[in-house]
C-alpha cells in the first residue's frame, strides 16, 4: 500500500485525532463526579500522555513512513482543533449540567414565585355545603 498519497495521510491524520479525542472522552466520562484532586489528576494526566502519543505518532507517520506532509499536516491541524472544542464544550456542559443538579435553576424559583403570587391574588371561592 502507498502511504505516500494525500489521501492516505488525511485519513492517517483524522484517525490519529479520532482515537486522542476518544480516549480523552472516556477518562473525563471516568473524571467527573469524583473529587476535584482526581479530577484534575486524571484529566491533566491523560493529556500530557496523549500528547506524548499524538507527537510519537505524527512524528512516525511524517518521518518514518514519509507520509504526504501538507495533506497530513493540515488535516490534523483543522481536526485537532475541531476535536478540542467539543472536548472542551462536553467539559463546559457536563460541569453546567452537573451544577444545576447540586442547585435549583433560577428560573424554577422565579416560576414556583410567580405561581404563588398569582394564587395569592384570586380570590378563594366559597365551598358550597
Amino acid at each position: 500500500m502507498d502511504v505516500k498519497g494525500p489521501l492516505v495521510g488525511a485519513a492517517t491524520a483524522f484517525a490519529i485525532c479520532m482515537v486522542n479525542t476518544l480516549v480523552g472522552y472516556v477518562v473525563a466520562k471516568k473524571a467527573f463526579g469524583k473529587d476535584l484532586n482526581v479530577f484534575l489528576s486524571l484529566v491533566f494526566g491523560s493529556l500530557g500522555v496523549r500528547m506524548i502519543m499524538v507527537i510519537a505518532a505524527a512524528w512516525y507517520c511524517l518521518s518514518i513512513l514519509e507520509m504526504h506532509q501538507v495533506g497530513f499536516s493540515l488535516t490534523f491541524a483543522i481536526v485537532c482543533f475541531v476535536m478540542l472544542m467539543g472536548e472542551i464544550l462536553f467539559f463546559h456542559r457536563s460541569y453546567e449540567q452537573s451544577k444545576r443538579e447540586v442547585r435549583r435553576p433560577v428560573t424554577d424559583l422565579l416560576k414556583k414565585n410567580i405561581d404563588k403570587m398569582i394564587a395569592s391574588l384570586i380570590p378563594a371561592q366559597p365551598a358550597y355545603a
